[in-house]
């Protein structure tokens, strides 16, 4: 039997126990079977004396042979040495940039208002009292209704951030020691699809006709926008041209819904040029009541939000359009160049007394503007389709001993909005009848039991004899 021989441990530095390795061979490309070596390493010197640049204070200075310093006094253990703060170059003193000229937007309305022909302002002698009316026309959403709430004083016309919330032609009446205005709200110009939409737009194009001058309100934030924009593409320096209307996309009057009864307006129609600074759905809504009106003006509305010196160009794009009248900035949210407007405004009207009484100041019931107050909270509280499709009827309007009782039905186009509407346990509808009830109040002056009921009318926005029974369609 062999013997049970152990492996003595390897102690270290000792080659007991282990392989010997293998000779690498000269020639050999493998790593570790005979390759050759890499080539060795440059010595690694003192950076300080070999190196002549200094990547933190860039090339080194050549060493001093004259004497050295005298050495300053030692310091203690822990001290630091004292070190010059470093010496930063004196500021460049530049001329500042002349401030902009300010503008007043008061007088400058003021001098737009009194620059038509026919004013009478700075008359010595007692004015003649005039009385007629004016269509407050544009695209949705650029604070037509917020304009005649502002002139009116009251209520009449309800408002949200949301496009196309006005729906129905409002009148407001608005008389002064010797002016009375019939301002008209009407629904926002706009590309027609569904009747419904067609019937708003078609009570807008109904009223440029009749009336004795169109003020076109134009959102100043998105008009500003727009001439910017040309601005960067043309170039501060380049020529701006003129821009063909019919050129524009969408300017054939079907697309707002109107019906056009008179063929001769087409074929003696000549076609028109816009400053390309001009936006394209302002001059759809320009093409628009030049085709039944020639008197009209423009009121840049929102300048308390807008900056000052990019109106400029706008007022100047707009000066140069055919048939325009004064060029009027206003504010409807802060009442801003109001009183400018309505002078500008009384030039257009004739000589004739007062149609209306002063305490009257709307041609809608109270019933119609107590659905509205309902509808407008719809507006302000729901969001996507749900406020488009609805409509608000009153069906019970009674006058009591101490109260009025009102009851409403809202009708919406689908059973999702009528769970929308109604909320968890009733919470959503409840919110909306608070708010309207207190409106109601506000206006009738006593208090109001408020009823309301959410009905399914599947699709009456599209079929014809629902808006007649709503009043959209006469």
């Amino acid at each position: 039997m062999a013997p049970n021989i152990r492996k003595p441990p390897s102690r270290p530095g000792s080659t007991l126990g282990r392989k010997p390795a293998k000779r690498r061979e000269k020639g050999s490309t493998k790593r570790g079977v005979g390759s050759t070596r890499s080539a060795p390493r440059p010595a690694v010197y003192d950076r300080e004396r070999t190196s002549e640049f200094d990547p933190r204070s860039g090339p080194r200075a050549a060493p001093s042979t004259g004497p050295r310093p005298a050495a300053g006094p030692r310091l203690g253990a822990g001290a630091r040495a004292p070190v010059d703060p470093p010496a930063h170059p004196a500021p460049i003193e530049r001329p500042l940039p002349p401030p902009p000229p300010e503008i007043r937007w008061e007088e400058l309305a003021w001098e737009a208002a009194r620059a038509h022909p026919d004013d009478d302002f700075a008359s010595k002698e007692p004015r003649p009292f005039r009385c007629g009316q004016v269509t407050l026309a544009g695209q949705p959403n650029v604070g037509k209704s917020t304009l005649m709430n502002r002139v009116i004083g009251e209520k009449l016309a309800i408002v949200s951030p949301k496009p196309q919330t006005t729906r129905d032609r409002i009148a407001g009446y608005w008389t002064g020691p010797d002016t009375q205005i019939v301002f008209l709200d009407t629904p926002g110009i706009h590309k027609a699809r569904s009747p419904l939409n067609r019937a708003m737009v078609g009570v807008a194009i109904e009223s440029l006709e009749t009336v004795d001058v169109v003020v076109l309100v134009v959102d100043a934030q998105n008009a500003v926008r727009w001439a910017d924009k040309i601005a960067k593409q043309k170039g501060p320096s380049a020529p701006l041209r003129q821009t063909p209307a019919v050129a524009d996309e969408g300017n054939e009057p079907e697309d707002f819904g109107e019906d056009e009864g008179g063929e001769e307006a087409k074929e003696t129609e000549a076609p028109l040029l816009f400053d390309p600074r001009v936006a394209p759905g302002e001059r759809r809504v320009i093409r628009s009541i030049l085709r039944y009106n020639k008197k009209w003006m423009v009121a840049l509305n929102k300048v308390d939000v807008t900056r000052h010196m990019a109106l400029l160009p706008v007022i100047q794009a707009y000066s140069g359009l055919p048939h325009v009248g004064p060029i009027v900035p206003i504010s409807a949210r802060t009442a801003d160049g109001i009183a400018p407007l309505v002078e500008a405004i009384r030039t257009y009207l004739p000589e004739q007394p007062a149609e209306f009484s002063a305490d009257e100041f709307t041609d809608r019931s109270v019933r119609f503007l107590c659905a509205e107050f309902l509808r407008e909270q719809v507006f302000l509280q729901t969001r996507e389709e749900v406020p488009y499709g609805v409509a608000v009827e009153i069906e019970k309007f009674e006058d009591l001993a101490d109260l009025t009782h009102v009851q409403a039905v809202v009708h919406v186009e689908k059973p999702a909005q009528r769970a929308i509407l109604i909320g968890k346990a009733g919470a959503r509808m409840k919110e909306l009848a608070t708010a309207a009830r207190a409106q109601m109040e506000e206006l009738l002056g006593r208090k109001v039991f408020l009823e309301v009921h959410v009905r399914i009318e599947p699709k009456w926005s599209e079929r014809i004899e629902m808006l007649k029974q709503f009043g959209y369609i006469l």
